[in-house]
């Protein structure tokens, strides 16, 4: 029996070889009989061209390799692109591979025998200049972990229950996009919000992945992720003018997640709450941003108005709940844990 596995590469890198070596941990797969990779690369109007990168290349084994290239639409927009490459194709499974990570070799073999009991599979990664073993960095996702009995080797692979999983994976996202490897005969519809350019579109993709398919967790770091160009990494910094742009589109994220019934569902006081933190931390980044002459994005700000109109109303007390919050936000602009009765109302 055949098994077809789509890998998904979006490219948007300014320098020479990283694409490669991405490509070389995907040759390195240490793969089952039977198994055929079919990797898709978009370019995604990339400084350095993927055909400029790819001279030369080729898989010395028999995977299949097609290139798309296309006018800059983000991260969420490059996927996309691969995969609605994928209609009419037999694909089985589909993963996906930023083009400045690496795989493990066991990688897709580890997924291959998680998704036998399961239709959505994640691991553990390491980050080299921002952290080391990810899930240990997550408090909740490192007890759901734990108190998970696991199956397979050693215990490594913890299954949850479609829905089990998705309150923890609302408050602390422990997937990152090269982790991800799921059933996309199941799931064949399922788009990123390509709304969503600088931060929170595979954080969405992977929540509403949790709340229809049973997960599976493998905690062994199979990943490791690059420092190429990352509108995230990049300018998560309160000190980058970028960071203007993430906090809009976290402000667009929990908006769409506040007016989304079955996610809200799952976690009314996490989402409702960063809600309002983030479009007051979205205020006061624009006002600190002026303070500073850095110009900020005017299509996030009209998608956030365009959308969510009543933002605007809600700004001066939103901006007011983020002054008394900000104890919550660290110093690269993302929430941290805290006990909710030190949080301010």
């Amino acid at each position: 029996m055949t098994t077809n596995i789509a890998v998904i590469i979006p490219f948007y890198q300014a320098e020479d070889g990283i694409l490669r070596r991405a490509l070389d941990s995907v040759e390195m797969q240490q793969l089952p009989a039977g198994v055929t990779l079919k990797v898709v690369i978009v370019d995604d109007a990339s400084p350095h061209s993927a055909s400029k990168e790819l001279e030369g290349f080729s898989f010395t084994r028999s995977h299949s390799l097609n290139v798309i290239t296309q006018v800059n639409s983000g991260p969420a927009g490059a996927r996309n692109t691969g995969l609605n490459s994928l209609a009419g194709e037999e694909i089985d499974l589909v993963s996906f591979l930023d083009s400045d990570d690496i795989w493990n070799p066991l990688h897709i073999q580890r997924a291959l025998s998680a998704l036998r009991k399961s239709d959505f599979f994640f691991c553990n990664h390491v980050r080299s200049k921002h952290y080391g073993d990810y899930f240990r960095c997550l408090p909740e996702t490192w007890h759901a972990l734990s108190q998970n009995r696991g199956t397979g080797h050693s215990q490594m692979v913890k299954v949850f229950r479609a829905g089990e999983l998705t309150r923890t994976m609302i408050r602390e996202c422990p997937p990152q996009t090269s982790t991800v490897v799921y059933n996309f005969r199941k799931n064949p519809d399922l788009r990123f919000n390509a709304s969503l350019r600088s931060a929170g579109e595979d954080h969405i993709f992977w929540i509403e992945l949790s709340i229809d398919n049973t997960t599976a967790v493998d905690v062994r770091v199979n990943v490791s992720c690059g420092e190429g160009l990352n509108l995230y990494w990049s300018n998560v910094s309160w000190e980058s003018p970028k960071s203007i742009s993430i906090q809009g589109c976290l402000a667009i994220q929990y908006n769409y997640m506040r007016n989304n019934d079955r996610i809200y569902s799952m976690d009314v006081e996490t989402i409702a709450f960063r809600q309002r933190l983030y479009e007051g931390a979205y205020v006061y980044a624009i006002l600190r941003g002026v303070a500073k002459r850095f110009l900020p994005d005017p299509k996030v700000f009209t998608k956030l108005v365009s959308h969510y109109p009543a933002f605007i109303l809600r700004s001066p007390a939103n901006l007011a709940f983020f002054v008394m919050n900000r104890k919550v936000m660290t110093d690269v602009t993302s929430v941290k844990n805290v006990p909710s009765a030190d949080l301010a109302a």
